[in-house]
């Protein structure tokens, strides 16, 4: 029996020592993973660094529309719309990539494609650009994914629009639009975007783009864009998207605002900085000690714990404190 007991306890002791590191995966592994696999989309906080691909503006793209005319024959009459690979399909079997070609590079192609047709050359061949749309592939968190034509500076709020709008509400989460463009992938933050109006012609589409929208996670928020966490004390606490210049009742009301007995005396605003974690104490009744809020701030409010009686048992014992203070001053 004691030698069971024994063995017993040994194993239990046993299993109860601490697991290598070796034989499960840690959380800074896992996050230094996930920074590998996302490291080609680049966040980009600030529009001014959003890709404007200068010289693909004056060529040839995918959603562009043609007209084809000849005649004496009936086949070559008709638009015809560049795919969303590149590829323009016109009669007799002739398939010509258009990207990257200036409309007379792609005008020389046709007419050269189509020149075996005709003996005396294709001087009658009339070919032009009637319209330069542009195709946008919209996945994700929309209503309606699909490929959409667009203008070349449309505002990216109103290509996800026609994919009948966000599926989802940017008054109460956070989205982002992973978005390819040739060869750049970059992300945005769409409340940041929609918070700045100014960006609005930020974009530059080039023909065949993609944008995947989706929710974004607390790591990569904490990381790419600049937050106001909001805890306690408060209707709706949680994370509110950083607004320049923006006092700390702005955040509360962004947050649904304060609770009843609220203790403002015991307010704290908690802030990294390079010293590590600095926290602020103060009185948010105290207009004139409330700190400036930066990003990445944790706001954190407190209730009063007592109750209506034990403030108005607090509130008598001043009352008669001073009662008591005038009396002996006048007994003097």
């Amino acid at each position: 029996m004691k030698l069971l007991t024994a063995s017993f306890l040994f194993l239990l002791f046993s299993c109860a020592s601490v697991t290598p590191v070796s034989e499960y995966e840690t959380f800074n592994s896992a996050r230094d993973e996930f920074r590998k696999r996302n490291a080609k989309s680049e966040f980009i906080s600030n529009y001014n660094e959003i890709p404007k691909f200068p010289k693909l503006r004056r060529t040839m793209a995918p959603g562009h529309i043609f007209s084809l005319k000849h005649p004496s024959d009936d086949k070559l009459k008709g638009r015809f719309r560049v795919a969303f690979d590149g590829t323009l399909v016109l009669p007799y079997g002739v398939r010509i990539k258009v990207n990257g070609l200036t409309f007379a590079q792609l005008r020389a192609k046709v007419f050269q494609a189509y020149s075996k047709f005709f003996q005396r050359g294709v001087d009658n061949v009339e070919f032009k650009l009637l319209y330069r749309d542009y195709w946008v592939d919209v996945r994700g968190f929309v209503k309606k994914s699909g490929r959409y034509l667009v203008t070349q500076t449309e505002s990216i709020d109103k290509v996800i629009d026609r994919a009948g709008g966000l599926n989802g509400d940017l008054k109460s989460g956070f989205y982002k639009a992973s978005i390819q463009q040739q060869d750049k992938s970059y992300v945005i933050s769409l409340n940041q975007y929609f918070q700045n109006n100014y960006y609005s012609n930020a974009f530059v589409w080039t023909g065949g783009d993609s944008i995947f929208v989706a929710e974004q996670d607390e790591n990569e928020m904490s990381d790419s864009i600049p937050i106001v966490s909001v805890l306690g004390g408060v209707n709706s606490p949680g994370k509110v998207l950083y607004k320049e210049k923006a006092n700390l009742f702005y955040y509360l009301g962004k947050s649904g605002g304060v609770i009843p007995n609220l203790a403002t005396e015991r307010t704290l605003i908690v802030r990294q900085t390079k010293d590590g974690l600095k926290k602020i104490r103060f009185d948010l009744s105290d207009t004139d000690s409330i700190p400036h809020i930066y990003p990445q701030d944790t706001i954190i409010l407190q209730s009063d714990a007592r109750n209506s009686k034990d403030r108005l048992f607090d509130r008598s014992i001043q009352i008669l404190s001073i009662i008591t203070s005038i009396a002996l001053i006048l007994a003097i």
